[in-house]
């Protein structure tokens, strides 16, 4: 079967303040796999301050671009929260994605989509009942066996419901909506589950009824964030089980969401990270209703963000890892879910989204797009990687001048030299994450408290990033040395921090007068910065 990869890229244009976005990373990509066997993309690629949604094949650079959106517009398109991409019985082609609404976690779901093979698109529309300007983000979007259209996200609605009534409320909620007319309307809202995560994407996966699963990172009592499971109903109230038993208890935002892909036999193959003895680490099993998954193996040191594809009897897995100086794409595949072996890896210096895998009944593809271009190829068994790329033009880096420092990959040692032997804390935080707002404020009260205190805060946003990150620290009241990641890859960044560090935040260090350094994950607490 020859393999084609056809490609949409969305090119968004640069927003005002006021629009609220503020982009890290522009590489997040959705994959599908359509009725011909051709794999697609979806994702953004700015351009200036242009705006379009286009689709072509890759491999055939005389293939005309189609243009989806007619009208730009903010669009999510991080590793967690990236534009995705469906296609129906006959042919439909179906996209959702992640609009943000101002700088403070706000958004809107939304849908456009095709019924003459990508011709023409709909008019964007907001999937979503609710107008606050709150959460509404993370959207996964899966077609059923019955052709309905099913679209999951993260909400805050009862969040910001309870605040208003002096509340506690853990997480966010999930949310769901479903169109049975190809997405002309939708029906909804209808909610899930309290309390998930709020900062890791939902997997969604029809099983062997042809039932919407979805499966999330949740907390669960005791501030646990594992895994829950439940089957989208059209009619009545999800029952949601629990699906992993790791007890991960942390104030934090792990991101790193799950993935889920069941087979024929109803088998549930899912991969997810967790955390053991204080170390990130992902793994793969097999999930069962309220008690713990089997078959579970940890996958390799430093693998993060993987995801699980199946294809009639075989089932793949994917991951992505920093060596020290590339960042590696491995996979393997398996004909029962017992036994795995090796099936293809790729590596690049530059920075990179995860790895994507689609799959139909016929085959399982990887794709994996960093700023050279794409990588995608069959898994299927090998003994030698395979590292084919079809070139797409990088975007153009953008140089910013600020107070704010470039953080790179030697400047650690810098810093650590810089405080001449006095204690200090080495704070990493990024402009999307809650919880290190929250981190940050107690930092904050504690430097007020003690002028002595030492901080210094490492956004993992891009240094393009700084008006707002710099913004953000002064609304908070955080003083310090700030820094933001340099245009260096992202992996080899936090390799150069922390080997063992897999993205989780908020993260910080405590230095002693020594150089000893101590890890803390999750929200910073009075204890901890009184020393």
């Amino acid at each position: 079967m020859k393999n084609v990869v056809a490609v949409i890229f969305a090119v968004f244009l640069g927003m005002d303040a006021a629009a609220g976005a503020h982009p890290t990373n522009t590489l997040g990509t959705g994959v599908a796999i359509d009725g011909q066997n051709r794999t697609w993309a979806i994702g953004i690629e700015p351009s200036g301050d242009a705006s379009i949604i286009s689709t072509a094949v890759v491999s055939d650079d005389a293939t005309p671009k189609i243009q989806v959106l007619n009208q730009p517009e903010p669009v999510s398109a991080d590793g967690e929260n990236h534009p995705k991409l469906a296609f129906g019985p006959n042919g439909e082609m179906y996209v959702s994605w992640t609009s943000p609404t101002s700088d403070h976690y706000t958004g809107d779901i939304r849908f456009s989509r095709s019924l003459d093979n990508g011709k023409t698109w709909s008019a964007p529309t907001t999937v979503h009942k609710d107008r606050q300007l709150i959460t509404h983000r993370f959207d996964s979007l899966a077609v059923d066996g019955k052709g309905r259209i099913w679209i999951a996200w993260i909400d805050k609605r009862d969040q910001l419901l309870a605040d208003k009534n002096h509340h506690e409320y853990a997480g966010a909620a999930i949310y769901y909506a479903y169109s049975t007319d190809r997405g002309a309307h939708w029906k909804g809202d209808f909610k899930l589950a309290d309390h998930s995560c709020e900062c890791c994407r939902i997997a969604l996966a029809k099983d062997e009824q042809g039932r919407m699963v979805a499966f999330w990172r949740h907390v669960f009592d005791g501030d646990e964030r594992d895994h829950a499971l439940a089957v989208l109903e059209p009619a009545s109230k999800p029952i949601v089980h629990r699906a992993t038993f790791d007890h991960w208890k942390i104030d934090a935002c792990p991101h790193h969401g799950p993935s889920l892909a069941i087979d024929a036999r109803g088998v549930k193959h899912a991969v997810w990270f967790s955390q053991v003895n204080g170390e990130g680490r992902a793994f793969y099993g097999q999930l069962h209703d309220d008690s713990p998954p089997t078959q579970v193996f940890e996958l390799p040191r430093g693998a993060s963000h993987p995801d699980v594809a199946v294809s009639g009897s075989r089932i793949a897995i994917a991951w992505k890892r920093f060596d020290g100086s590339n960042s590696v794409v491995e996979s393997r595949i398996s004909n029962d879910g017992s036994t795995f072996v090796d099936s293809g890896a790729a590596k690049v210096s530059t920075d990179s989204d995860e790895p994507r895998l689609a799959a139909n009944a016929n085959a399982i593809g990887l794709v994996w797009r960093h700023t050279n271009g794409i990588t995608h190829f069959p898994l299927q068994i090998v003994t030698t990687p395979i590292t084919q790329i079809n070139a797409i033009r990088p975007a153009a880096l953008v140089q910013t001048e600020s107070i704010v420092r470039p953080f790179a990959l030697d400047t650690l040692q810098a810093i650590v030299q810089s405080q001449h032997g006095s204690p200090f804390w080495l704070v990493l935080w990024d402009l999307d994450c809650p919880y290190c707002v929250k981190s940050l404020a107690n930092i904050a009260q504690a430097q007020q408290r003690d002028p002595h205190l030492r901080v210094v805060t490492v956004a993992t946003d891009s240094i393009d990033q700084a008006d707002a990150i710099k913004a953000r620290l002064s609304q908070l009241g955080v003083l310090g040395d700030t820094y933001a990641f340099s245009a260096a890859s992202s992996e080899a960044l936090r390799y150069a921090i922390d080997p063992q560090w897999m993205g989780e935040k908020p993260r910080a260090y405590f230095y002693n007068a020594v150089g000893k350094r101590e890890t803390f994950t999750g929200v910073l607490k009075d204890a901890q910065l009184t020393r």
